[in-house]
């Protein structure tokens, strides 16, 4: 999925209404936001973040490279996802 600012700001609306599908696009969306919003530079950052709750997720990215990777735990089962400042993809459906 592209990153939309118009997109997150519907979805986080609706937050109270959204399957555990839909409240993974709002996180990977919303922290694609938070790099926009610190004006960082996206190749250059490393990141290491950790949601914990109803739905636990990881989001990874060294120094250098050009995607992250999101991993969630939606009813059990462990999701991946690629990211980059542009948007992400599920994995299974690149490698599909």
């Amino acid at each position: 999925m592209r990153y939309s600012e118009l997109e997150v700001k519907r979805l986080l609306k609706m937050s109270e209404e959204l399957s555990l599908e839909d409240q993974v696009k709002v996180n990977i969306l919303n922290f694609i936001r938070t790099i926009h919003l610190n004006q960082q530079d996206f190749i250059a950052s490393s990141f290491d973040s950790q949601f914990f709750g109803e739905l636990p997720m990881t989001f990874r990215k060294k120094e250098g490279q050009v995607m992250g990777v999101v991993i969630a735990t939606v009813n059990g089962q462990k999701q991946m996802y690629l990211f980059t400042e542009d948007g992400y993809e599920r994995l299974e459906d690149v490698l599909g």
